[in-house]
Parts: C-alpha cells; sequence; structure tokens
C-alpha cells in the first residue's frame, strides 16, 4: 500500500492547481479531504463505466449464444450435439468464448475494484 501513497504523493507533486482552485477547493472544506473525496468520486465513476463497457459486451455474447458464459463453458464441454451445432453457426466461436471470457473476468476485477473502493 505504500506504493500506491507514494505514487499518490508524486502525483500531487506533479499536479499544479491554481490560485482559484485552491480558492474554490477551500470553500468546499478541507483542501486534502475535498482532493480525496473528489479523487474517490472519480475513481467510482470510472470503474462504474467499465463495469458498465463489460457487462455490454457479456450481453452481447449472452444473446448471440443464449446462454451465460458459465453455462455455455459447462455446455460445450459436455454436450456434443450443442458443440456441433456452434462450430456450425459460428466457426470462430472459439475466439467469441476467449473474448468472453475476458470480459467475464474484466466485469469481475472491476467490480471488486469499485467495492474496495466503497469499503473505505
Amino acid at each position: 500500500m505504500k506504493d500506491a501513497s507514494n505514487d499518490i504523493q508524486k502525483a500531487m507533486m506533479l499536479t499544479t492547481l491554481t490560485d482559484e482552485w485552491i480558492k474554490t477547493i477551500q470553500l468546499f472544506g478541507d483542501v486534502e479531504s475535498v482532493i480525496k473525496e473528489a479523487l474517490k468520486f472519480y475513481s467510482i465513476d470510472q470503474c462504474k463505466q467499465r463495469i458498465r463497457k463489460a457487462a455490454d459486451q457479456i450481453s452481447f455474447y449472452n444473446g448471440k449464444y443464449h446462454f451465460n458464459y458459465n453455462e455455455f463453458k459447462q455446455t460445450i464441454q459436455t454436450d456434443e450435439k450443442f458443440l456441433s451445432k456452434v462450430e456450425t453457426q459460428n466457426p470462430l466461436w472459439e475466439e467469441d468464448a476467449m473474448e468472453w471470457e475476458y470480459w467475464h473476468e474484466e466485469h469481475q476485477e472491476w467490480q471488486n475494484r469499485l467495492e474496495a473502493i466503497l469499503r473505505q
């Protein structure tokens, strides 16, 4: 955690706030607290955007294959008839499956990150 706090300190030193910004921030409270809160809200917003993007991609594949990722993965491994049908209808299904898995993991990673921020 020290590395992250060192990165933040470096970023703060490199970031120049104009006098007008400082005066405005002071109207809302302690400058450091206001900046931390602003960064928290920004981080939450960015996480939510990433989660929505991943969810949109997951939804696309759910619709394309009429399964959620875990059901698809299980069925493709255990049902030869289903596998044959998928291969016929979508010859590049394996690429889809890899991308689908990526978006599934991406969604979970950003969800975990958001939850960690919200717990602070």
